[in-house]
């Protein structure tokens, strides 16, 4: 296995992450599968000098609001991210992570479906425009690829300025 990309994610909209069954479930998803999916595939990435590049959020950055157990998530994704980045590097396997800003996905829907949200979140991208897959592609192969070679424990914030 030369590359693992770890980009699962859930949320609980409706203030159900401030619940605990609403925070367990999106904990299991977001952070925890990311620790227990890299030790499964550890030795397999060892073997290829591999890479795993774990996709978490500007959400991990700042308050989110509504949603706690996302923003948490996220924030302990980055910090997961070098955390691994520290304790794989010895095996041979860089790991680092990607944070979008807006992308249009099935976790932002009640934002992109919603004319009014979508140009109110605009307006706060200096860009003006939502990521794309595309873009997320981009820096997700970079991080992956042998030009980031010396790049370990990093998060590349990919969002347009948004974070800014």
């Amino acid at each position: 296995l030369d590359v693992l990309i770890l980009c699962q994610g859930t949320v609980v909209y409706r203030r159900g992450e401030f619940e605990r069954e609403g925070w367990d479930r999106v904990m299991a998803v977001n952070l925890d599968s990311l620790m227990h999916i890299s030790r499964k595939f550890r030795a397999q990435l060892s073997q290829a000098s591999g890479s795993i590049v774990i996709v978490s959020s500007i959400s991990g950055l700042k308050a989110n609001i509504g949603n706690p157990a996302y923003a948490a998530s996220k924030a302990g994704a980055i910090s997961l991210t070098k955390t691994l980045g520290q304790a794989f590097a010895a095996d041979g396997i860089r790991v680092n992570g990607l944070a979008p800003g807006l992308v249009d996905t099935k976790l932002t829907k009640v934002t992109t479906q919603n004319a009014e949200r979508l140009q109110g979140a605009l307006a706060q991208i200096p860009q003006r425009r939502m990521g794309t897959p595309e873009d997320m592609a981009g820096a997700a192969i970079f991080l992956a690829s042998p030009l980031a070679s010396y790049v370990t424990g990093h998060t590349l914030i990919v969002d347009g300025g948004l974070s800014l």
